[in-house]
């Protein structure tokens, strides 16, 4: 990243890397292998090939551009409403969560402009008791919602219980865990929550653990062949 903001590669500037990373970190399968590839091609110098075409959404989206998250963040949220503000926010950002906390901080600067907010945006307070307990679910590895705020929201609820997920990517339903999914299926339907503390691990690691092959790996000791 240091040599990508003196030095791009093709078209591949700083910015645009930092906006890939941020978004293909959220699926691990295919998004981390897909990532990790692209990202060796630039530590290499090399122009990363086009990516493939994502898929169709099982549920057609009339429209999936920008202004779409931004109706729903610029008009909820109270974002500062001079554009200069985001350049201190930007190096707040940066020294909490490095790259990536430059990323989100410009995220939010369309807000600065933006013409409306909503009419009935929530503010609070969030402890106001509801009538059934709420169910939390954090993935200890997030890069988009961090475990730390997950935590933070449980504790500040009137009534919740935090389900861990041991696990990367964003949310636990884009990167799935069938003991999550038991758990939600028990909340959604008897309202029952998971016991105080539970945690689940996803269905899948995001890169397969190394083979041994040959040398004290598989128990040939000192004199076979070294570990490849």
């Amino acid at each position: 990243m240091r040599r990508l903001r003196q030095r791009p590669v093709g078209d591949w500037t700083y910015g645009r890397t930092v906006g890939d990373v941020v978004s293909g970190l959220y699926v691990v399968h295919p998004g981390w292998t897909d990532l990790a590839g692209r990202l060796q091609d630039l530590w290499q110098g090399r122009v990363p090939p086009p990516a493939a075409p994502s898929p169709a959404p099982p549920v057609p989206v009339p429209y999936t551009g920008d202004e779409q998250a931004g109706s729903i963040l610029c008009s909820d949220s109270p974002t500062p409403r001079d554009p200069g503000a985001y350049h201190a926010l930007e190096e707040a950002a940066a020294l909490r969560a490095g790259d990536a906390g430059r990323f989100w901080a410009w995220a939010a600067e369309a807000c600065a402009t933006w013409p409306a907010v909503a009419a009935n945006r929530y503010r609070g307070p969030w402890d106001r008791p509801t009538a059934h307990p709420l169910l939390v679910v954090g993935t200890t590895y997030d890069p988009a919602t961090p475990y730390a705020g997950a935590r933070a929201m449980a504790a500040e609820l009137a009534s919740a219980r935090l389900l861990t997920v041991q696990g990367y990517g964003h949310t636990a339903l884009l990167n799935p865990s069938a003991c999550v999914g038991r758990y939600e299926s028990r909340y959604l339907v008897d309202g029952a929550l998971p016991p105080a503390g539970a945690a689940c691990r996803q269905d899948a690691r995001p890169f397969p653990a190394p083979k041994p092959r040959g040398g004290v790996a598989t128990g040939g000791g000192g004199k076979a062949p070294a570990v490849s």
